[in-house]
């Protein structure tokens, strides 16, 4: 079993009378996501494509799981339990956990006043989820065509945590297009390569593209959405893995070799030694 974090943004955010902030976070998306192989107990791997069926994401056991749960400032590093809620809680989700289209959404409440302050200057406006599941390790093709090397089994959430943007200030996180809405939901992996020189100018590219082809409609063109930012993002990902994981095996194969070749010169000396002390 493995604890792993995937990112979401606050949406439906109300400040109370009280100074609280209400808001709803839609996580677990099923399909095929990218880590690093360190989150997945895998740290020879530099990336891992792994499946969420939506079986899986969308069970009741695992919807259930993440109801009542801490709301934490940053991730604690053991996770939440009964010995650390107190120090590291500051929220809560509620209980009516419920499935969304294509995700699941779990209503919270920030009801601390520094991560209240944190959200409100802007410092920490992301979520965060901490949840355990087992890895089932073992190649396969997600419905919609991506490779993946292992499938989560037996989701179950620990807590939420409230951090850090990818990007600091206002500046947006994959170009304008994503400045809100579900599309933000990234693996670390993910959001490495989204926050990154490489990930933005994939970004203006495809926007670009997107931008030539549908200039002909003038006005009625359609925008260039979070959605397509996003898959490329995920699909540049997926294809970092195959290429990293290609250049590992070839490693691994080279270092074999040089293993067999380093042996076979051992036995060469070994019996030319035999040889000379037996004449």
């Amino acid at each position: 079993m493995v604890m792993l974090m995937d990112r979401a943004p606050l949406e439906r955010v109300r400040k109370l009378a009280d100074g609280r902030i209400a808001a709803v976070a839609r996580f677990a998306r099923s399909g095929v996501y990218t880590y690093s192989g360190a989150e997945v107990g895998k740290p020879h791997l530099s990336s891992v494509n792994v499946y969420r069926p939506e079986s899986e994401v969308f069970s009741q056991d695992a919807m259930a799981s993440f109801g009542h749960k801490a709301v934490t400032f940053h991730h604690p590093s053991d996770g939440v339990s009964a010995a650390n809620w107190s120090k590291v809680s500051v929220g809560f989700t509620e209980g009516k956990i419920a499935r969304d289209g294509g995700y699941v959404e779990i209503p919270l409440m920030l009801a601390d006043a520094q991560a209240v302050g944190a959200y409100e200057r802007g410092e920490a406006r992301e979520l965060s989820a901490g949840y355990s599941c087992d890895l089932v390790w073992g190649d396969g093709i997600a419905p919609d065509g991506t490779a993946y090397q292992a499938t989560q089994r037996n989701i179950r959430g620990n807590h939420i945590a409230l951090v850090p943007l990818g990007r600091a200030g206002s500046e947006c996180r994959i170009g304008d297009s994503l400045n809100s809405g579900a599309s933000t939901m990234f693996t670390d992996a993910e959001r490495s390569l989204a926050d990154s020189a490489e990930g933005q100018m994939l970004i203006t590219q495809a926007r670009a593209s997107h931008d030539r082809k549908n200039a002909y409609l003038g006005d009625r063109a359609p925008a260039f959405t979070a959605e397509q930012a996003a898959g490329v993002i995920r699909n540049a990902a997926a294809q970092k893995i195959g290429a990293q994981n290609l250049a590992d095996r070839f490693t691994a194969d080279e270092a074999a070799l040089r293993a067999q070749v380093d042996e076979a010169r051992r036995r060469n000396s070994l019996e030319r030694s035999q040889a000379y002390r037996q004449r």
